[in-house]
């Protein structure tokens, strides 16, 4: 792990512990303890999204494995990107779980054209919550603020697409090839190469890639289900349309500080505004940061224990042969 991840790291678990610190503690724990038994429900409902990206991620490939695979390798990875302070870890995970499920090169082609998809949407996403908040709730000020948010997003996935076009994994091994003896012997230009055209080829099946994004832009949408569900248990319901404005902005404020490893501070500072603005109080915002926590936690911390076991059966299976 780099010194900058780790300084972004402790940044962020900082600032979360900054806005628990100066917005009441024990209130904010006392509004969790009250979500009770629908706590089940709302850990629950985090399956239905997953499920929809899992098939959105099958509709990239040319046979598509079985969606219980992709399932549980996106639960894994998103496991891994939640728990874990290493940008993307959880994506090169779900490569190699799928790997077994299809031909060579051709998971970790279909994880990148996913990724590339699920900012694209994410964006989308994040302006259908501006547009509901300025047509509904008249909060100009902050669709100014929210702005750069959308323009970080934007840039992102345009650079991130444009690269993959232009051969961004043989270049990048080029690059690193240039600065590393390590490197030479670890990465290869042709496997890099193979990878682009893979990824060119994905993109050239404009009818799965455009049924694949609306799947995307879906699962984005039925993840409001969870502020919704929270907000209920909390005695405080609110609409469906602030339910999207809440998510995806706090989804877009996670996004836009890429720099710091789970959005740490800044998707929980986005909801605890985020809350006061639609007239929900600071404090419930938070809890509803809080709760998301609670539960890529609970989620989590077995999906790792998953993941270990799946990676470390090949190394323990490959010592007893050699035993």
């Amino acid at each position: 792990m780099r010194l900058p991840t780790i300084i972004a790291w402790l940044a962020g678990i900082a600032a979360l512990t900054a806005l628990i610190a100066f917005n009441d503690p024990v209130r904010l724990a006392d509004g969790i303890a009250a979500l009770g038994w629908w706590l089940i429900a709302i850990v629950a409902w985090h399956a239905i999204p997953l499920i929809v990206d899992a098939r959105a991620w099958q509709l990239l490939y040319r046979r598509r494995p079985p969606a219980l695979s992709l399932l549980t390798a996106i639960w894994i990875g998103e496991g891994v990107n939640g728990l874990f302070p290493i940008p993307h870890l959880g994506e090169i995970a779900r490569a190699r779980i799928a790997r077994h499920a299809a031909e060579p090169g051709e998971a970790a082609a279909t994880v990148v054209v996913d990724l590339t998809l699920g900012v694209a949407t994410e964006l989308v996403f994040a302006l259908l919550g501006v547009a509901l908040l300025a047509t509904w709730s008249h909060k100009l000020g902050a669709v100014r603020f929210l702005a750069p948010v959308g323009a970080v997003i934007a840039g992102s996935a345009l650079a991130f697409y444009l690269l993959q076009r232009a051969g961004l994994f043989a270049l990048a091994v080029r690059i690193a090839h240039r600065w590393s003896d390590a490197a030479r012997r670890r990465f290869d230009v042709d496997s890099a190469a193979a990878l682009d055209d893979a990824v060119r080829q994905i993109y050239l099946r404009r009818g799965p890639l455009t049924q694949s994004a609306i799947w995307r832009l879906a699962g984005w949408l039925v993840g409001s289900g969870e502020t919704w569900l929270v907000f209920h248990a909390l005695g405080q319901p609110i609409g469906i349309a602030d339910a999207i404005i809440i998510e995806s902005l706090g989804h877009a404020a996670r996004s836009a500080a890429f720099v710091i490893p789970g959005g740490l501070g800044a998707q929980d500072g986005a909801l605890l505004i985020l809350g006061a603005a639609l007239g929900l109080g600071p404090e419930a915002g938070l809890v509803l940061a809080l709760t998301k926590r609670l539960r890529e936690m609970v989620l989590g911390l077995p999906a790792l224990a998953t993941g270990y076991a799946m990676f470390a059966r090949p190394v323990t299976d490959a010592a007893r042969a050699n035993s």
